[in-house]
């Protein structure tokens, strides 16, 4: 289940969009490589405020990672970002 990625009170949450998403994996490719890494991954699940964000870190990359080297790189990072609408992240508007 998705969390709520903003604090205030007044506002209704709204579901991320797959820009909004894709923005935020990009902003934790920490080393600008272009592709996440598992680790990256965790980072940007927590910020997403995820429970588990290892856990979604791991299956976010065996959803994306097709093929299988370990990265979500950029021809993969639409698959990442259609798991990661699936979760249902939202934000406060």
């Amino acid at each position: 289940m998705g969390r709520i990625v903003n604090n205030q009170k007044d506002t209704k949450p709204m579901k991320l969009t797959e820009d909004q998403i894709k923005k935020i994996f990009k902003k934790y490719d920490v080393n600008n490589d272009n592709q996440l890494s598992k680790e990256e991954l965790k980072k940007a699940f927590h910020y997403l405020r995820s429970i588990i964000p290892g856990i979604r870190a791991n299956c976010g990359l065996h959803h994306a990672d097709a093929n299988k080297d370990g990265v979500v790189d950029e021809g993969e990072m639409n698959e990442l970002v259609k798991y990661a609408v699936e979760l249902g992240f939202k934000v406060k508007a």
